[in-house]
């Protein structure tokens, strides 16, 4: 690539809802099990499972009827292009933006957003992990409709979407609800991250937990605002290194300088005012993150046989 990354269409309009996907995780938790199936270790969110579409285009489809096209950006590691590209083929007008290398999933989600908010500060975004399961669509997106009705009646609100639990997972982050505000959200009281089994048993048996599947909705502007609060110094960082229109191996080496730093714990788990709206256990929500639960959901959504999902490798488009 001839350019360091790419942005957000011109088109970029503040009434319309932008989704931001990340795609840049390195699946090493599950590289035992695509390696089995593949013969090599692909992250999950390019695998297709023997199914006809990746995670990573399973995740534009089941968000196409909130946003257009030319309103996704998918944000991928610089080792990921090829394969990135191949698969957005079908999506056109999805923009990409490439981080040379990975300082953690607050650059990730940052970068993108830094152009978004210059061009339309208004608008409403939607993050979402590329590599998530979903049994019922339908109702996962009249949820984040929902909380894009409560953001547009808000501009200054930020909602972050828990799933109702139905196991105590005790490698998922969760979230304890406080008191409820209006329109059906809650309030957080806490973030509990990877708790142990016995707390997850707590969380899970009172009723006011919710995993943390950390799909959030917010104005360009107040996401910017909470990135310049809570992590001053990479915000201030990479909009130096925007600002210089470097060529791709200056600003991958200056990427490479970027204080490392978390979504998560780093901005999410330290926000105010941050309200929760609750995802019904019938979406049938999950990271697939772990082996043993992506083994369950090809099971009960089945894919066909090891040697089809090899013929089908990512790799190939």
């Amino acid at each position: 690539m001839d350019r360091p990354m790419r942005i957000w269409s011109e088109t970029a309009t503040t009434g319309e809802l932008h989704a931001i996907v990340l795609a840049g995780g390195f699946g090493r938790r599950l590289e035992p099990l695509t390696r089995r199936l593949f013969g090599e270790s692909i992250p999950k969110q390019f695998c297709r499972f023997g199914k006809g579409r990746s995670l990573l285009q399973q995740t534009i489809v089941r968000l196409a009827p909130l946003t257009s096209g030319a309103q996704v950006t998918v944000v991928v590691d610089a080792s990921q292009v090829q394969r990135a590209e191949a698969q957005l083929v079908a999506f056109r007008g999805t923009a990409l933006v490439v981080q040379p290398c990975d300082r953690g999933t607050a650059a990730g989600v940052l970068l993108p957003l830094l152009d978004l908010a210059a061009r339309a500060p208004d608008a409403i975004v939607l993050l979402a992990a590329s590599d998530h399961g979903v049994a019922d669509e339908a109702l996962f997106r009249a949820t984040l409709r929902a909380a894009e009705q409560s953001v547009r009646a808000d501009p200054g609100r930020l909602v972050l979407i828990g799933a109702r639990p139905d196991a105590a997972n005790s490698d998922y982050g969760w979230i304890v609800r406080g008191a409820p505000t209006h329109e059906g959200l809650d309030s957080v009281a806490r973030f509990v991250e990877k708790p142990a089994p016995v707390l997850a048993c707590d969380l899970l048996a009172s009723g006011e937990a919710l995993w943390n599947t950390m799909v959030l909705l917010g104005t360009a502007r107040a996401l910017l605002e909470l990135f310049e609060d809570q992590l001053p110094e990479l915000t201030r960082a990479m909009r130096a290194l925007l600002r210089r229109e470097l060529g791709a191996e200056p600003f991958a080496q200056a990427y490479a300088s970027l204080p490392a730093a978390n979504f998560s714990a780093d901005v999410i788990g330290r926000a105010p005012g941050l309200v929760v709206a609750t995802l019904p256990i019938a979406a049938g929500w999950t990271d697939l993150g772990t082996e043993s639960r992506m083994l369950e959901w090809l099971a009960r959504h089945p894919a066909v046989d090891a040697a089809a999902a090899k013929s089908e490798l990512v790799t190939h488009g």
